[in-house]
């Protein structure tokens, strides 16, 4: 069964199933984008009123900034995600880098965060905790580092399966 240019026929069903799926992915993508702006819709206006109750001296100017350098972070790594879902809609491949840089952001983040909140340890139990803490992530850090740095100047370079066995 042909159409009139002499392709093949429109109703098909597998036809109908993939353009099916192709909507119900562009829906997905849609709804997760849009929830990603609400969030950081969300984060923003948090972060102006961190920045409103340490000026006004509602709490520590260091809480207020730890909050405000947090929350910063926090909406770098939703734009991150934001580029990385509008990359991967646009040319149907999820790369790793982005996700990659993700990590990194959060890594840091948390880094930034643990050393900002530490002020005495209580305790050599505690200052051990926080020092395994930063090496774990410091190592992190490394990892991911030279995981961007090999797929970006092609020294790893991720080899398509073959279909054929």
């Amino acid at each position: 069964m042909t159409d009139r240019e002499g392709g093949a026929a429109r109703d098909r069903p597998g036809t109908v199933v993939g353009m099916l799926v192709n909507r119900f992915e562009e829906a997905i993508y849609g709804i997760a984008f849009l929830l990603l702006a609400a969030a950081a819709v969300l984060v923003v206006m948090g972060t102006f009123g961190a920045v409103i109750q340490a000026v006004t001296r509602q709490v520590s100017t260091l809480e207020g900034g730890v909050l405000v350098l947090e929350r910063t972070l926090l909406i770098l790594i939703i734009a991150e995600l934001a580029y990385t879902l509008r990359t991967d809609f646009l040319h149907h491949e999820i790369a790793a880098e982005p996700f990659l840089f993700i990590g990194l952001i959060a890594t840091v983040r948390r880094m930034l965060i643990v050393t900002a909140e530490f002020e005495q340890p209580q305790s050599d139990q505690e200052l051990n905790r926080l020092l395994l803490e930063l090496g774990v992530l410091a190592l992190l850090v490394l990892a991911i580092a030279a995981a961007i740095f090999l797929i970006r100047y092609g020294v790893w370079k991720f080899v398509p399966r073959s279909d054929a066995s």
